[in-house]
């Protein structure tokens, strides 16, 4: 048999695409078809098994030869495309002295992931389903993220910050923003124990393999007198749920040092999670206040709602029918309870009261709290988190 030919994967961007990933799935079939053909073996008397380890010889020597003539006409082709997609997330740090990965590395096929394609999964997905008894869905564990802070600064507070936190998960390993802002809607941050204002996740984050946070923040300068810079650009990972034994919520933390900060994110593993998306509205009166969620188990709070961040284009305080939430998707644990803190801002003082909600796997509950002059509607849409 001629020697196999190497070979080129193809002369445009979607046809090295198309055919890196075929190729990849070409071997993966091999690798398939000679697990399950171990798994198939039965035993035969002494003559028969004689004769089928003959065959078994000759099946192992074809699928090697398979896997090598691919290895030998698109291996030097793949290894090339994967070093040049590594190339394009590795980047030096001076605050470490060396190179590093800023996004994330792991993925089917490196060269095709689009690092910047936003998940196009939604919250609430499976909150219409109907479940005849617990054996017809399973839960997962999730993540919720607390904040995100300057745990350390090398140059004076205050700074003025924009540009990206994002979650990835199992579910798809896109992009779920945590934090997005543009240049010139940047945020102050005056001392490290200012978060940035999160405004996601969208939907619930699972935690089954790792979950990652990609940050790439950026510092502006004055226009004039000094230029814009790179405030902390990396990746951290939260361990998934293979490599921990959880026996109740836990709350943990990570942190990022790179370019100008260490960048402290402090999060909460659920167990056995349920997604809850929470809306608002005002059914009578006037509201002006602060909206946060916690649990039974981990009192660290969600912010939701801030009327001080809702204003109108005159700059003056707005009080929608519907209250907007700078988040609405909390994560909870099927045997806590989800717990809502509701202040209102009168001219007496702070008036504030609690509401609680029983997780489900599906179907919603509404209720209605007076506080302050406001009479509101809180809404609590449940759903498991999965594919």
């Amino acid at each position: 048999m001629a020697d196999p030919v190497v070979k080129s994967l193809g002369e445009t961007e979607s046809e090295r695409t198309a055919n890196a990933l075929r190729v990849r799935l070409m071997a993966h079939q091999i690798i398939v078809e000679a697990l399950d053909d171990d798994d198939d073996e039965e035993d035969f008397d002494d003559e028969e098994e004689d004769d089928d380890d003959v065959v078994e010889v000759n099946k192992k020597e074809e699928w090697r030869q398979r896997l090598d003539k691919l290895q030998i006409q698109y291996g030097p082709a793949l290894a090339a495309r994967d070093k040049e997609a590594k190339e394009r997330i590795l980047d030096y740090d001076p605050k470490q002295g060396g190179a590093y990965y800023t996004r994330l590395l792991y993925v089917y096929d490196l060269a095709s992931f689009d690092h910047d394609e936003e998940s196009p999964l939604l919250p609430m997905r499976f909150t219409d389903a109907v479940y005849k008894s617990k054996h017809d869905y399973e839960l997962c564990e999730a993540v919720n993220i607390f904040s995100v802070k300057m745990g350390s600064l090398d140059i004076d507070f205050p700074i003025h910050v924009y540009g990206t936190v994002i979650g990835r998960d199992s579910l798809d390993k896109k992009c779920v923003y945590l934090f997005r802002r543009g240049r010139e809607d940047s945020q102050i941050i005056n001392s490290k124990d200012e978060s940035l204002i999160l405004t996601g996740p969208k939907r619930g984050l699972a935690l089954i393999s790792d979950t990652y946070v990609e940050i790439n923040l950026m510092i502006k300068g004055d226009d004039e007198l000094q230029q814009d810079r790179e405030l902390s650009k990396g990746i951290l990972t939260i361990q998934g749920i293979a490599r921990r034994w959880l026996k109740d919520c836990v709350l943990e933390s990570c942190s990022l040092a790179t370019r100008l900060s260490t960048v402290d994110v402090v999060y909460a593993v659920v167990k056995d999670a349920v997604e809850a998306t929470i809306s608002v509205e005002v059914l009578a009166g006037e509201y002006f206040g602060e909206i946060t969620a916690c649990t039974s188990s981990i009192k660290n709070r969600l912010v939701l709602h801030d009327s001080r961040l809702t204003r109108s284009d005159s700059g003056q305080n707005i009080a929608p029918a519907v209250i907007p939430l700078l988040r609405s998707v909390v994560a909870v644990y099927v045997k806590e309870m989800l717990l809502l803190t509701i202040a209102a801002h009168t001219d007496h003082g702070e008036i504030t009261k609690c509401i609680e909600f029983t997780p489900r796997v599906n179907g919603s509950d509404l209720d209605e709290i007076t506080v302050g002059a406001a009479t509101l509607g809180v809404r609590v849409v449940w759903s498991i988190i999965d594919y």
